[in-house]
C-alpha cells in the first residue's frame, strides 16, 4: 500500500487500461466518468474506494478516473487486496458495497438506471 498524490486534472487511470491497483480516497475528490459517452458517473469523496471490480476480475478499467483538485489516495495492489480479503472478513463487506455501486453505475450506462435512491 502506498500513499499517492495527484494534482488537479491528473488521470488516476483510463478506461480500457489493465487494472492492477485499487484506491481509497484520503483527500480531495475523484471524478469517475465514461469518456466514450462524455458522462460523469460519480464524484467520489474522501473515504470512498474505487477500482476494486477490475482488479478482482483481473480485467480492464470500465471507466476513467480524474482528480478534482489535489487528491491523496492509498493505492492498493491486487495481491495486497487478495491478502486483505483472506485475512480480514470485515473488508469483504466494504468491497461488496463498492462493487454493488459499480454494478448500478454500469447499469446506468446501459440506460437501466438505479433501483434505489443513490443520494
Amino acid at each position: 500500500m502506498n500513499s499517492v498524490e495527484y494534482s488537479d486534472g491528473s488521470m488516476l487511470f483510463k478506461k480500457k487500461e489493465k487494472a492492477s491497483n485499487f484506491y481509497v480516497l484520503k483527500s480531495g475528490e475523484v471524478q469517475l466518468f465514461d469518456p466514450d459517452k462524455n458522462k460523469t458517473l460519480a464524484v467520489l469523496k474522501p473515504g470512498a474506494s474505487f477500482g476494486e471490480q477490475a482488479i478482482l476480475a483481473g480485467g480492464v478499467r470500465s471507466v476513467s478516473a480524474k482528480a478534482i483538485g489535489n487528491v491523496v489516495c492509498i493505492e492498493i495492489s491486487a495481491n495486497a487486496l487478495k491478502q486483505m480479503l483472506e485475512n480480514s472478513p470485515g473488508i469483504i463487506k466494504s468491497v461488496f458495497e463498492a462493487l454493488l455501486l459499480q454494478l448500478y453505475m454500469h447499469n446506468d450506462l446501459r440506460g437501466k438506471g438505479y433501483p434505489f435512491n443513490m443520494s
